[in-house]
């Protein structure tokens, strides 16, 4: 649930002021207890004074109006499905080094794909793998669940030169937006699965541009034992590119505080965008005719008055 105009809720401190008053204004409070009967029939029959029944049916416009003021700040919930498969995809980026691909890193890295995969929401994924050089397995698609078959089948025969280059597959990954027919970057986040091998100025460098460009880059540490050989899991690393990218890290096995950041910041960036209107169900209108109950309350009390 979001607010698609919350500036709306600063009209319910003066509400809620203008009722307090009206309030106060329609209560003799202790007077009743001491005021002669006859000068507190006067007082009633002039309208100084409500009967103590009959108080709480001042304040019935100021909930009516208090609800309308709720449903206008646009109360919504983000549509599934609805619009999004060509705005803000997810590009999954999987480090294939050899200190990644021939340990049991490996299995976590693939854990952690699947799971981002999982919690894509409609949203279009695309993958890249990548060593010393990288590819695109994917391009960005709407059927997140389609890339599973792929990250079952990563090994360490998967990419045919080894090495450790995430600074060359960030630089792809803004190559892969570059046409104009494709989807646009800005909003893009991009989530790295690396244990920090090769993330050193250049990364750096690359992923600053692509902060600049709009995305954020996120990245998910892999922190078991490296393959023999290999040098062990650069954390930091990871923690220091995340920051350059305008994003976050959190361990591969435990990513769920990352992903809930992301669907966070990809909710209130689309409330605030001209989609809108496309990917959210506004449910102010409903909140609206709900105010039409203490309205309708109002109207019975006027004509009882009548009467």
């Amino acid at each position: 649930m979001i607010l698609l105009r919350p500036w709306w809720l600063l009209a319910l401190l003066p509400l809620a002021l203008l009722a307090l008053w009206v309030w106060r204004r329609q209560s003799a409070g202790a007077w009743e207890a001491i005021i002669a009967p006859a000068l507190l029939l006067r007082m009633r029959a002039l309208g100084f004074v409500s009967p103590a029944a009959r108080r709480g049916l001042v304040l019935l416009p100021f909930l009516a109006a208090g609800i309308v003021v709720v449903g206008l700040s646009g109360p919504a919930r983000l549509k599934a499905g609805m619009g999004q498969d060509r705005i803000d995809p997810i590009i999954l980026m999987l480090d294939m080094s050899p200190s990644v691909a021939r340990s049991a890193q490996l299995a976590d890295a693939q854990a952690a794909a699947g799971l981002v995969l999982q919690t894509a929401n409609g949203r279009p994924v695309g993958m890249m793998v990548y060593a010393a050089d990288a590819y695109v397995a994917s391009a960005p698609t709407s059927d997140a669940a389609s890339l599973q078959s792929l990250v079952a089948v990563l090994g360490p025969e998967t990419m045919p030169i080894t090495g450790s280059r995430p600074d060359i597959a960030l630089g792809a990954a803004r190559d892969l937006f570059a046409s104009p027919e494709r989807l646009d970057i800005g909003g893009a986040d991009l989530i790295l699965i690396s244990d920090g091998g090769g993330a050193g100025p250049r990364a750096m460098q690359e992923a600053g541009r692509l902060r600049e460009a709009g995305a954020r880059l996120w990245t998910l540490g892999l922190s078991g034992d490296a393959a023999e050989g290999a040098p062990p899991p650069d954390v930091e690393a990871l923690v220091r590119l995340a920051e350059a990218g305008g994003g976050g890290f959190a361990p591969a096995r435990s990513p769920r505080e990352v992903l809930e950041r992301i669907a966070a910041a990809r909710t209130g960036r689309l409330a605030q965008s001209s989609f809108a209107p496309l990917v959210f169900d506004d449910l102010g209108r409903w909140l609206m005719a709900l105010a039409l109950v203490p309205a309708l309350l109002l109207f019975r009390r006027r004509a009882t008055g009548e009467q």
